[in-house]
């Protein structure tokens, strides 16, 4: 069964919490412009990402993207 868009929505939250942030997070909100991620950060993500969905973003492509650009690509 494929993951639904609010339960997707919540995992990415929580990989985002997991390496520090700690803010109100929106789904338009971008993980460099609006969550101001470094490069550390997003490499963490860019591994949770990887062994939780499969989904393989680079950290240099991810810093892009915005939550709901990357609950778009885990519920495809």
């Amino acid at each position: 069964m494929a993951l639904q868009v609010g339960d997707a929505l919540e995992q990415v939250k929580g990989i985002l919490e997991d390496v520090g942030i700690a803010e109100e997070m929106s789904g338009d909100m971008r993980l460099f412009d609006d969550l101001a991620m470094d490069s550390t950060e997003l490499a963490q993500v860019s591994a949770s990402l990887a062994k939780k969905f499969g989904l393989a973003i680079p950290g240099k492509e991810l810093k892009h993207y915005s939550i709901d650009q990357i609950v778009t690509m885990v519920t495809a």
